[in-house]
């Protein structure tokens, strides 16, 4: 009987210069066209957090994506060294105290660590209950999606990522105790085509939810607790009922009939 691999990991360990090449990919034509389709569809969904305090997680350089958030309190973190992160640190360490965040933002986060379920799970730890949790990755159910199974073990961005599914995605997030709101998909041309207008025209009115890139809303449930009864505490009064058997009383009536 053959048996499985115990160094087997379920994900593919990305290379160390990932975060930059990423970051440099951004200043590209392409790159910075889909930062942009990304940033105008936050700027929507954001604005309707509420709280205290915000984070985002980015993979290299940190754009702010939350200019538009109405929470005052911002904080960007960074596995790599810049002028515009708060915090250094891994996303899969998460240094952040327990539900202390109203908002987490994980921009493609997941789909360049080595180990993002333990992102995800430090990020849900972090949520106050009722936070919210907005994901943001590449869609493989799109044109870009396609174009990289066509380049399968690539080391160029942004085939270098790992396109997990919203329907994935929203398991993974329901086994965390969050409760998924919604997806929005945006930014249908491909990295490199001239019919890229009439394909963005054609894809926001016939496959709207197959972009290049979505964002996932997702909520943390509210415990419910039951308050613990004092053992101090005088018990409850039953009801003055007394229990009489129903053929017992039947042959009562009978005999009172008679």
């Amino acid at each position: 009987m053959a048996l499985p691999r115990l160094l087997k990991t379920p994900f593919r360990i990305q290379p160390p210069d990932t975060a930059g090449e990423f970051d440099q990919w951004l200043s590209t034509e392409a790159g910075n066209a889909l930062l942009k389709a990304e940033s105008a569809l936050l700027a929507d969904i954001l604005p309707r957090a509420t709280g205290y305090t915000a984070l985002q997680c980015s993979v290299g350089k940190p754009r702010n994506l939350l200019s538009t958030c109405r929470i005052r309190q911002q904080v960007l973190l960074s596995a790599t060294f810049a002028d515009s992160a708060n915090v250094q640190a891994k996303p899969c360490t998460f240094p952040l105290r327990k539900q202390s965040l109203d908002l987490i933002v994980l921009h493609h986060s997941l789909d360049f660590d080595d180990n993002p379920h333990q992102i995800l799970r430090n990020a849900v730890r972090g949520l106050v209950p009722g936070g919210a949790l907005v994901v943001v990755g590449f869609n493989p159910s799109s044109v870009w999606g396609l174009l990289r199974w066509f380049r399968a073990g690539s080391e160029e961005m942004p085939w270098r990522a790992r396109f997990l599914s919203a329907q994935r995605m929203g398991d993974w997030l329901s086994l965390l105790g969050c409760e998924p709101e919604g997806l929005e998909s945006r930014f249908h041309s491909p990295p490199k085509n001239i019919f890229g207008y009439w394909m963005a025209w054609l894809g926001d009115r016939l496959w709207s939810q197959h972009g290049s890139f979505y964002v996932m809303v997702a909520r943390k449930r509210a415990a419910m607790m039951r308050p613990a009864r004092s053992r101090f505490a005088l018990r409850d009064r039953g009801p003055n009922v007394i229990p009489v058997p129903v053929a017992h009383w039947r042959g009562k009536s009978q005999e009172t009939l008679e």
